[in-house]
């Protein structure tokens, strides 16, 4: 976007919606996770040796960054609904400092600041 001269303009509706999205994914995610780790336990379960062992490590090292995405995909979900509660707020309050502005001197209060 830097560089493109547009202001990026966005609603609340749409970044409730894009949270809705991530959670949404999320869900998706932790039941894929849940049916892969369950066949896994099934072919492993005949596994001895070497083999096994060596794939229980792969098999961790993939839980443990799988765990690291689903975390940031919350964190990213907290920072998405921060944004729509900031944005909301934020509009809220310059509107409102406008307006007491406007009322406490008149029509010509912000031309003379």
């Amino acid at each position: 976007m830097s560089g493109s001269g547009k202001d990026l303009n966005v609603t609340s509706g749409e970044i409730t919606g894009l949270s809705k999205q991530i959670d949404k994914f999320q869900g998706e995610l932790n039941s894929r996770i849940g049916s892969l780790n369950s066949v896994v336990d099934q072919i492993q379960s005949g596994w001895k040796g070497a083999a096994s062992q060596e794939y229980d490590r792969v098999q961790k090292d993939l839980n443990l960054r799988l765990r690291n995405v689903q975390r940031d995909l919350e964190n990213l979900q907290n920072l998405v609904k921060m944004s729509a509660d900031g944005f909301d707020a934020q509009e809220t309050e310059r509107i409102q400092s406008f307006r007491k502005a406007e009322s406490s001197q008149g029509s010509s209060a912000i031309l003379s600041i």
